[in-house]
């Protein structure tokens, strides 16, 4: 949550929403000629420093731009983003792209450049669902370029963190983790632990982890006893996805299972039913009727790119980790206002000392 964002975890997480597919899989008619985006916002000059590191420094004024795009993409209230805490990790989150960005090569930064009046197009279209696009955009002082070159921000980033994954770090991947990217026909029954409707969201079944176990254990026996799978699949399992199917699951990859699923699913041999298998959400009895486990050179495209994404975040964490500290960020940016408030009267004897909580 948003409200556990600290610089600390901010950067030892960080994604930086490059794999987010709002940016990197949106494929769009060509941008307008008059938005000509570019890794520097215009119109910043004169900005005061709020913060310096290695090669490079930030203005106040670009720094809001960066903030007012970010709040604007991500749905939210750019408020939250002012407090202490939040403003200085988004500010380390701008610094990091500006980085890695300016690292790109004139060759990457054209075409990340396309690729962002590509994306601005959509990005537009889908914003026009919630009101006039202009209007957002008046309201967060951003103009269509600023928007643009957030945009090839993310973009160019995405590009250069790819471009230092190697096929031998896909491949090494790919070899550590078959189980993930394995595809299955598969049957299965899931017991939660918890049962929540999807209309109410709310808990309509809880369970303790031995009365899971011991309802996961009763349907089991029953289907090593020849049980019907569809009957059983109604009656026991608590997957909205697979219940009313008899547990049915044709070419699934293996990383959308738990991980104890996704290894046991790679070693259970074919058409024999699992022992109930133990989850962070329960228990998953499991059946593999075909497994199709592919030597890397086999592998299609469409996998070896989710395996890229994956190793994506490993590349940014290193660098936030490793690189980052000795760019010597230092940031200046002004105390936050603190507003004043009109204390209420309270009974005497009942007085309590506010105290602050976090936004959620």
């Amino acid at each position: 949550m948003l409200s556990n964002l600290t610089t600390k975890n901010f950067g030892k997480g960080l994604k930086l929403i490059v794999i987010s597919a709002l940016f990197v899989a949106l494929l769009a008619a060509c941008g307008k000629d008059e938005v000509n985006p570019s890794l520097t916002f215009k119109g910043v000059e004169g900005g005061e420093v709020v913060a310096t590191y290695k090669d490079g420094t930030v203005t106040d004024l670009e720094f809001n731009k960066f903030k007012s795009a970010f709040a604007l993409l991500q749905g939210m209230d750019e408020a939250l983003l002012d407090q202490s805490g939040f403003r200085e990790a988004v500010l380390e989150q701008y610094i990091t792209y500006k980085i890695l960005a300016n690292r790109t090569t004139e060759e990457q930064q054209v075409k990340a450049k396309e690729e962002a009046l590509t994306n601005f197009e959509q990005v537009k279209e889908s914003l026009s669902a919630y009101g006039d696009v202009k209007d957002m955009l008046k309201e967060k002082n951003l103009t269509e370029n600023d928007l643009a070159s957030y945009i090839m921000f993310v973009v160019a980033t995405n590009d250069y963190i790819l471009s230092q994954i190697t096929d031998d770090m896909t491949k090494e991947e790919y070899e550590a983790n078959k189980n993930m990217y394995t595809l299955y026909d598969a049957r299965q029954i899931v017991v939660n632990n918890s049962v929540t409707d999807a209309t109410t969201q709310q808990v309509t079944v809880t369970r303790t982890d031995e009365e899971a176990l011991a309802r996961a254990k009763e349907v089991q026996a029953k289907l090593a006893a020849g049980g019907d799978w569809e009957a059983l699949a109604k009656e026991y399992s608590d997957d909205a996805q697979t219940k009313a199917t008899g547990g049915v699951l044709k070419d699934y990859m293996g990383g959308y299972w738990a991980k104890e699923i996704s290894t046991a699913a790679l070693e259970l041999p074919l058409n024999e039913i699992s022992e109930p298998i133990k989850s962070a959400i329960g228990y998953t009895v499991l059946k593999v009727e075909a497994r199709d486990i592919l030597e890397y050179d086999a592998v299609p495209d469409t996998t070896k790119d989710l395996i890229r994404n994956q190793l994506s975040q490993k590349v940014t964490s290193k660098f936030v980790e490793e690189e980052l500290p000795g760019y010597e960020i230092n940031m200046t940016l002004p105390e936050l206002e603190t507003p004043e408030t009109t204390p209420t009267a309270t009974p005497e004897g009942d007085a309590e000392t506010p105290t602050a909580t976090p936004a959620s």
